[in-house]
């Protein structure tokens, strides 16, 4: 018998150690990645954060698991390594995406054929170092 998962309910993640820096984090979301945040997050006791909101999608979300000790053989570095824990999401059109990162002056980094000879990943981190990809579909 196993477990009977129904779906997947969020991911969380650290996005630093004060509480002063969660505002400047949704700013953060909100700019780049046009989210809404859920105004109904509890407050909960010695965990002040947001709860951002994903648009409703017919992607089937999937855990990806990675065989690497410390740097992965695929990174450029120990930064760009696309084996880093990371939440990768989906995006209408990957050109718009990368135009839109620089414009708001992220770094990012691109992978071309890492998983496939037409497949583009793109690659940055959010203020607190988190790790995030986009890939466009079709």
């Amino acid at each position: 018998m196993s477990l009977e998962v129904v779906g997947l309910m969020h991911v969380g993640y650290r996005i630093g150690d004060h509480g002063d820096q969660v505002p400047a984090m949704v700013d953060f979301y909100k700019s780049v990645f046009g989210l809404d945040i859920d105004p109904n997050r509890p407050t909960i006791p010695n965990i002040p954060g947001a709860w951002v909101q994903l648009p409703p999608s017919n992607i089937e979300p999937q855990l990806h698991m990675m065989v690497a000790d410390g740097v992965s053989r695929a990174a450029r570095n120990a930064r760009q390594d696309p084996t880093r824990t990371h939440i990768a999401l989906v995006v209408q059109d990957l050109l718009i995406a990368k135009r839109h990162l620089t414009a708001m002056g992220i770094d990012h980094w691109v992978y071309k054929g890492l998983v496939g000879t037409d497949s583009d990943q793109v690659f940055f981190e959010d203020p607190a170092g988190n790790l995030f990809e986009l890939q466009q579909i079709g």
